[in-house]
């Protein structure tokens, strides 16, 4: 059992930050193994990456000497006991440079993109708001998760959000199994997708952003996955252009949304949709239920 939660604004950028971590904390209760989330800007900026290593002052030092780092932080301990390493890469960089060079490195990349950033770490939702201070951002739109591991292993990298680096700026939060995982992956690694772990929600982005590349809209590669993929779940997808989600063929796990005056909320649980909108209707996504909600 997880926890997912996700807020997008009709006008400009709010306090995303803080409100998925009231609703996070609303939701603490569905899983204390990891937390995270993803905030979008409305605006492209350069390349912010953030990955993991055991040696932070070290790996550091490798990544500047390989790529044009036009900006870094110092390395923070994660609650995991690895090293996070942020830094930030001119737009001009084309995306297959900075996978190549982290990808010879062998580090895990935690977040890579230029709307959004991921902040993620196992421990509760305040212990990770503790390291990166997410619940003071800005942004338009983001999801957040709260983990109860029942597979793969519990650090800061199979913490969700989850992300592809092959796909920068899209993420999933996901609550289930997806039970025909290995088979899925396989004619998916045939087309070409590369894998960074064996957690399942990953899968999830693969298979919507290869439909998407296809010609899909968002809704029909949502109803394609609700189709196509086996097991519980419910899930909630994000993109610089907004959110899309949808609940397993049967309704085995819950999913809940609700709008307000210029604010669109969904969540595992009514009580976290209560955090930030009191007073509106809740609304039960219905078995096999695909939502899209795109910004202006």
């Amino acid at each position: 059992m997880c926890g997912i939660a996700g807020i997008m604004f009709s006008d400009g950028k709010k306090e995303v930050g803080e409100q998925l971590y009231e609703m996070l904390k609303s939701l603490q209760h569905r899983g204390m193994d990891s937390a995270g989330v993803i905030v979008y800007d409305d605006k492209p900026g350069d390349w912010l990456v953030r990955v993991v290593a055991e040696d932070g002052e070290e790996a550091l030092s490798k990544i500047k000497y390989r790529l044009n780092v036009s900006k870094y932080e110092k390395p923070k301990k994660l609650n995991d006991g690895t090293y996070l390493i942020e830094f930030t890469v001119p737009r001009s960089v084309k995306l297959e440079e900075i996978r190549e060079v982290i990808r010879k490195l062998k580090y895990p990349i935690l977040s890579l993109g230029r709307y959004s950033v991921i902040s993620k770490d196992v421990g509760l939702v305040d212990d990770v708001n503790r390291v990166y201070g997410f619940k003071e951002q800005l942004g338009t739109h983001g999801i957040g998760h709260v983990r109860f591991s029942t597979e793969s292993a519990v650090d800061a990298i199979h913490a969700h959000p989850f992300q592809t680096p092959e796909f920068p700026d899209i993420a999933i939060v996901h609550n289930g199994q997806i039970t025909n995982y290995w088979k899925m992956r396989e004619l998916l690694e045939l087309e070409g997708h590369v894998f960074q772990t064996d957690n399942d929600s990953e899968l999830i982005i693969h298979y919507i952003v290869n439909k998407l590349r296809k010609g899909y809209e968002l809704e029909e590669a949502l109803k394609s996955a609700v189709n196509d993929l086996d097991g519980p779940f419910a899930f909630l997808l994000s993109m610089p252009e907004g959110i899309g989600m949808a609940r397993d063929r049967l309704g085995l796990r819950p999913l809940v949304v609700a709008e307000g005056d210029g604010v669109l909320a969904a969540a595992s649980e009514e009580v976290a949709i209560r955090k930030i909108l009191p007073e509106s209707k809740i609304y039960y996504m219905r078995p096999g239920e695909v939502r899209v909600w795109m910004r202006q």
